[in-house]
């Protein structure tokens, strides 16, 4: 996967690699909502708006749609992700399955599987206090996801698989894609950054020394 500086480049791949890791039915769309929810306004609000659930198909049965909600679980549990993805003690890779037990293991209140023993699916050496790192950012991305109308179980899945991919590449960008999903810096089609005054403030910030100049020859004139 690219490290490049193109961010269009780097949203693309990382929304096929997170498509297909917890929507493979829906990767034909992945880039274009991908790129759509990073570059914000008004297709962003259109595109949350979404039901999670929409009708679909000559039989009209439900196909599910994940991705609009999970770019924005993701984007708004950006920092969460990024200091579990950045932390030293998750070192070692994880599954999806081993994610989705620490997560039922924390809400449970047990303590995470340590190793491979008991239950735990086969991981290499991969200790339960280093999985409450990444159990804690699943849960908090299922929680959104879950906001949005998923169903619980879905939403588990889909956040552990998310999550996992991310871990998976966490030296490949994963912090990188995050952060654009989230409007930190220029977005994908390279207009605003996330710094730079909306044009609401800029009109402010160009009124205020005539505002002063009126209030200083009001004073005058008193």
């Amino acid at each position: 996967m690219s490290n490049g500086p193109d961010a269009s480049a780097r949203l693309e791949a990382w929304a096929t690699a997170i498509a297909s890791a917890s929507a493979p039915h829906e990767t034909d769309f992945a880039v274009h909502t991908a790129l759509t929810y990073a570059r914000g306004g008004r297709g962003r609000r259109a595109l949350v708006r979404r039901a999670p659930s929409v009708t679909a198909g000559s039989g009209g049965e439900l196909v599910t749609t994940v991705l609009p909600a999970l770019w924005d679980a993701l984007a708004a549990s950006c920092e969460l992700l990024k200091s579990a993805l950045g932390s030293p003690v998750v070192a070692n890779g994880v599954s999806t399955a081993t994610l989705l037990l620490a997560v039922h293991r924390r809400r449970d209140g047990a303590p995470p599987a340590e190793g491979t023993g008991g239950s735990a699916p086969a991981e290499p050496a991969t200790g339960g206090g280093e999985l409450l790192v990444l159990a804690r950012a699943v849960a908090e991305v299922s929680r959104r996801l879950q906001a949005h109308g998923m169903d619980p179980a879905a939403a588990d899945q889909a956040a552990a698989s998310a999550v996992a991919a991310l871990h998976a590449g966490r030296d490949e960008g994963a912090g990188a894609f995050l952060g654009l999903l989230a409007g930190e810096g220029r977005d994908a089609s390279g207009e605003r950054s996330a710094g730079t005054p909306r044009t609401g403030l800029r009109r402010l910030a160009a009124r205020v020394p005539r505002l002063r100049r009126s209030a200083r020859a009001r004073g005058r004139s008193r």
